[in-house]
């Protein structure tokens, strides 16, 4: 079954190109996409859409991400992210590192694939992800994040203080759990964190980092929780960053993370 307005996309549905349609087509022909019902967010590294899904133990509705191809995931400073990550050979990483068209493509499949494990380890942990239920070289299928509306991003939700106050400790609390699971998000903003009722939901994690193997995971930790906590600010709350990354980087240092120890 081709993927149309007749059979399987919705009218008021936008597909930004034929790549995507592609890609979408993958879970209309495994039957797990039975309708795509629109764009919830169009960027430059990758598309997300509401879909209407039937399989086993899944939810009505789901979210598709679908990756960009030839300019996939184009990071600034990506060998930052790439540094201690297994990528085979050592052209396929000359590749990469030259971003020729096969590198590219090299490179989308493998961000694909980071992102499914991560997210995969994440929710079987605890941590407030998007459960991920299906993966192909360009897509992942993963739960939907709201109701009939997106949830939105922390950027754009509103609190009063004490609401304000719980988001942040539980976002903390997040950090500290990918932290323990080896694993920085290494990108972590407010534009990457969606509100769902009282709970925030982490999401964009081809980048992560494992810090027993990226010698730059300190940094990024360094930063992700400089970003958060500078969010908080305009509610009054300004909790001392650099002291919380370092009493969380020293209890990871020597194996005491596990119970949340909250703000310095």
């Amino acid at each position: 079954m081709s993927l149309s307005q007749e059979n399987g996309l919705a009218p008021a549905a936008r597909l930004v190109d034929q790549e995507d349609l592609d890609a979408l087509q993958e879970f209309i022909d495994e039957g797990v996409v039975t309708r795509v019902l629109g764009v919830v967010k169009a960027g430059k590294e990758a598309t997300v859409y509401r879909c209407a899904t039937h399989f086993p133990g899944g939810p009505p509705f789901a979210a598709v991400k679908v990756y960009r191809g030839a300019s996939f995931r184009d990071f600034k400073n990506s060998a930052i992210y790439l540094e201690g990550q297994a990528i085979g050979n050592g052209q396929a990483r000359r590749a990469i590192e030259k971003k020729t068209a096969a590198g590219r493509e090299i490179a989308a499949s493998m961000w694909v694939n980071r992102e499914f494990d991560v997210l995969s380890e994440l929710h079987s942990g605890g941590a407030d992800v998007p459960e991920p239920f299906f993966a192909t070289d360009r897509a992942i299928l993963m739960a939907f994040a709201g109701s009939d509306a997106a949830a939105p991003q922390l950027q754009h939700a509103r609190f009063d203080r004490p609401a304000a106050s719980a988001m942040l400790e539980r976002l903390l609390w997040n950090i500290e759990t990918f932290l323990d699971h080896h694993l920085v998000h290494g990108d972590l903003s407010p534009y990457n964190v969606l509100v769902e009722g009282a709970r925030p939901l982490v999401i964009d994690f081809p980048q992560a980092v494992d810090p027993r193997k990226n010698p730059n995971a300190r940094g990024l930790l360094e930063r992700d929780v400089r970003n958060i906590c500078r969010h908080f600010a305009r509610y009054g709350l300004e909790p001392d960053a650099e002291r919380f990354v370092a009493g969380l980087w020293r209890r990871y240092r020597v194996g005491e993370l596990g119970t949340y120890a909250g703000l310095p």
